[in-house]
């Protein structure tokens, strides 16, 4: 188990980390895409339901 760790430690220092400013960047990229995508998706659902509703109230 020990080995184990110290093989986990190693691979870590090989790893090549974001900087904080870029990691800033895509996170908030991220959550941008996620509200644009809420939004469509909410749109097209408020559209299907009014279609529907259209079409059960005639």
């Amino acid at each position: 188990m020990i080995t184990y760790f110290k093989n986990v430690a190693l691979e870590m220092k090989k790893v090549t980390w974001l900087s904080w400013a870029q990691t800033n960047r895509e996170t908030i990229a991220v959550i941008a895409m996620s509200v644009v995508f809420a939004i469509v998706i909410g749109a097209f659902d408020w559209v299907l339901k009014q279609g529907v509703n259209f079409l059960v109230a005639h």
